[in-house]
């Protein structure tokens, strides 16, 4: 190799380390790869690269899917493995709306959740509040946000409490990112919920995740079980 030629590795290399999750679309990766000037062996070596230093399941199967793209006849074996069935969701868009399931869903997992978890505290927060983190409860109860933590609790008077712990980080108690970031706190610091954290992170189902939020944090004196697990049913099949 000529070192011009290592230097345009590298700059691909680099170009495709630095994607977020988020930005893991095979659209997103050619166009990214269609403004570098390289040749097509250099891209190739260095998505090859990539592969090999990004875990995720989800850029394995989109770098197998960009190697058909760029006219690899044989991808490399390691991908091979992975490349039955690609599946690529039409209309995905690269960044969720904010306040969307999904976007919710990546939130959580960036904050230590697995997708199993993460879909099963979504499902509970949809027969909540239906996502809607300035929602009161119905008829003047005490249910506050996404989760309906309650007034005279763990709404604005428990040690750790929402309203608190908005305005510590100087922000509204009906903000999105701070209901979400305080399911995470509660789950990292809170005594009882830590247990919580641990047992989500353990489920091998989005309807044992399900079960456990419900009986363990939101312990919702009505359950309705069966619309909690039909939502994460939902979003299972749809993320």
């Amino acid at each position: 190799m000529t070192e011009q030629f290592d230097e345009g590795f590298k700059e691909v290399l680099l170009s495709l380390l630095s994607l977020g999750a988020t930005a893991y679309e095979a659209d997103y990766v050619m166009k990214l790869l269609n403004k570098r000037p390289e040749p097509v062996e250099v891209k190739v070596d260095a998505l090859k690269k990539a592969d090999d230093m990004i875990s995720s399941i989800k850029f394995d199967d989109v770098a197998a899917e960009v190697m058909q793209r760029l006219g690899v006849e044989e991808a490399p074996k390691e991908i091979q493995t992975k490349m039955e069935p690609i599946k690529v969701k039409p209309n995905v868009k690269l960044r969720p709306k904010k306040g969307s399931p999904e976007y919710i869903l990546d939130r959580l997992e960036q904050g230590g959740l697995s997708p199993i978890a993460a879909i099963g505290v979504v499902a509970n927060l949809k027969a909540e509040s239906n996502l809607d983190p300035s929602i009161k409860q119905r008829g003047g109860g005490p249910g506050r946000g996404l989760a309906q933590w309650e007034k005279g609790g763990r709404y604005d008077t428990d040690p750790i409490n929402l309203v608190k712990f908005a305005k510590n980080r100087g922000s509204n108690w009906n903000d999105l990112d701070t209901q979400i970031d305080f399911i995470l706190y509660e789950l990292d610091k809170h005594p009882e919920y830590r247990k919580v954290k641990e047992k989500l992170n353990d489920a091998d189902s989005v309807e044992g995740a399900t079960m456990i939020f419900l009986k363990r944090y939101e312990k919702a004196g009505t359950p309705h079980s069966e619309k909690r697990l039909s939502y994460a049913k939902e979003l299972e099949k749809t993320f």
